[in-house]
């Protein structure tokens, strides 16, 4: 399965390149190259429209599960949707600030009866790369699963104490 791109990331690469155009002054109204931008971003969205009707879609065969993350003062915890998984199927990999979580699950039924046969192989993929808001230790991770739902303590590097501000 390598080498699949997910429908989210080519729609995110897709909306920076708009915004990057935006940002460099080239799709102001003003802008003398206005035509050739135009045309440029119609080429791109054309050629995204083309990749994903011939590309196998990713987004169908590999899911990426929701997914929370919530910054505390100590901790990150993240929480993500893992139905129907058991902790044996799903691998969970941490940098001190990124976490992949990758799952595969694979089944088998057969049926059988007087006039027919009947065998039916599933196989259900998630996989999800999440940036971490903070570094975290390592070390020090753990992991729990608890009716499909995958929960995830990260103790931080630093402690960050906030403090509220009062306005004047």
């Amino acid at each position: 399965m390598t080498g699949l791109v997910p429908i989210d990331d080519i729609n995110r690469l897709q909306r920076r390149m708009n915004k990057l155009m935006e940002d460099m002054g080239l799709a102001d109204f003003e802008s003398r190259y206005l035509p050739e931008v135009r045309r440029f971003q119609e080429k791109m969205n054309q050629t995204m429209e083309e990749f994903m009707k011939e590309a196998p879609i990713a987004s169908k065969e590999i899911m990426a599960p929701l997914a929370d993350i919530k910054e505390t003062d100590e901790d990150i915890l993240v929480s993500m949707d893992m139905p129907g998984m058991d902790k044996s199927e799903i691998e969970i990999s941490i940098t001190e600030d990124t976490l992949e979580v990758k799952a595969e699950q694979k089944a088998e039924k057969e049926e059988k009866g007087e006039e027919f046969y009947k065998k039916e192989r599933t196989c259900t993929k998630f996989h999800r790369f999440l940036k971490l808001p903070a570094k975290i230790k390592t070390e020090k991770a753990k992991a729990e699963l608890d009716k499909g739902v995958l929960e995830i303590k990260m103790p931080k590097v630093e402690v960050t104490a906030r403090k509220k501000i009062a306005i004047e």
